[in-house]
């Protein structure tokens, strides 16, 4: 496995992160090659997840090309150039249904 994408389900599993999956999009899109998605369950622990990657990541000198969202939207994507982390509200997950965009046949 990637060696960001095992520093990021790390960080996330340790932290209490739900339903984590790795989803490998080489195939699919130019701009990423994989999306990581995990679930939080309150607004607290959306920040907390997004800033213990964000600093795992800065620590490894892996650099961040942007964020975006708010831990108050239910949504944070983190833009680690070749890998997407989005940590998502349990609600916001079910609303967006990425896992199923990302898996589509």
């Amino acid at each position: 496995m990637d060696k960001v994408v095992s520093l990021v389900k790390k960080v996330l599993e340790e932290h209490k992160a739900e339903d984590i999956k790795v989803i490998d999009v080489k195939e699919r899109t130019p701009f990423a090659e994989y999306y990581v998605l995990a679930s939080a369950t309150n607004i607290r622990q959306i920040r907390a997840l997004s800033e213990l990657v964000e600093e795992e990541l800065s620590k490894k000198k892996i650099s961040i090309n942007h964020i975006e969202g708010t831990p108050e939207s239910g949504w944070m994507l983190i833009d680690a150039h070749h890998v997407i982390i989005n940590i998502f509200s349990l609600e916001e997950r079910a609303r967006i249904s990425l896992d199923e965009v990302l898996t589509r046949k």
